[in-house]
């Protein structure tokens, strides 16, 4: 049936068959006739979901102002204003994420280089993108905890074996 002949209009794309569902009963709840296209090939064979790709919503064109702001007053407002970011501090961490790693190949293995991939992860988690200095600083903390787990993990146990 053609949308313009049933005088319904394209409201949103829902993202799968939950949302369409929640998003239509809220509309109906609103007094709005609102319809998922293709609901019913969707509830009798849900495998082809895949392959009809997003549900759309749609709406009576006369609803459709009315419909349009219900969820305007729904949705949260997306504009957030993020504090202004110092790289000074993820830098030291990834500073001593490098210096763990180290360390932990040569005194304390293993614990040093466990520590140095939680301030990695922190640092990685924090700074989006992350800086030339924490990139390299990262790069070479991975290098350093590969080296020490391969060493500490494939010739550890031969040496301290040997001595028991």
């Amino acid at each position: 049936m053609n949308n313009q002949k049933s005088g319904y209009v394209f409201l949103m794309d829902c993202a799968d068959f939950a949302e369409a569902q929640v998003v239509k009963s809220f509309l109906e709840s609103q007094g709005l006739h609102p319809k998922v296209r293709d609901e019913q090939t969707r509830g009798v064979a849900p495998h082809f979901g895949q392959l009809l790709g997003r549900l759309t919503l749609e709406i009576p064109e006369i609803e459709y102002m009315e419909a349009s702001k219900a969820l305007e007053s729904r949705e949260r407002p997306r504009l957030v204003i993020a504090p202004e970011f110092s790289y000074e501090h993820t830098q030291s961490l990834a500073k001593k994420s490098l210096w763990n790693a180290i360390i932990g190949c040569v005194f304390l293995p293993l614990i040093c280089n466990f520590y140095s991939m939680i301030l990695g992860y922190r640092v990685l988690r924090q700074e989006v993108p992350l800086s030339k200095v924490s990139r390299n600083r990262l790069l070479w903390a991975i290098f350093f905890n590969s080296l020490a787990f391969y060493v500490w993990l494939t010739l550890g146990p031969q040496l301290f074996l040997k001595n028991i």
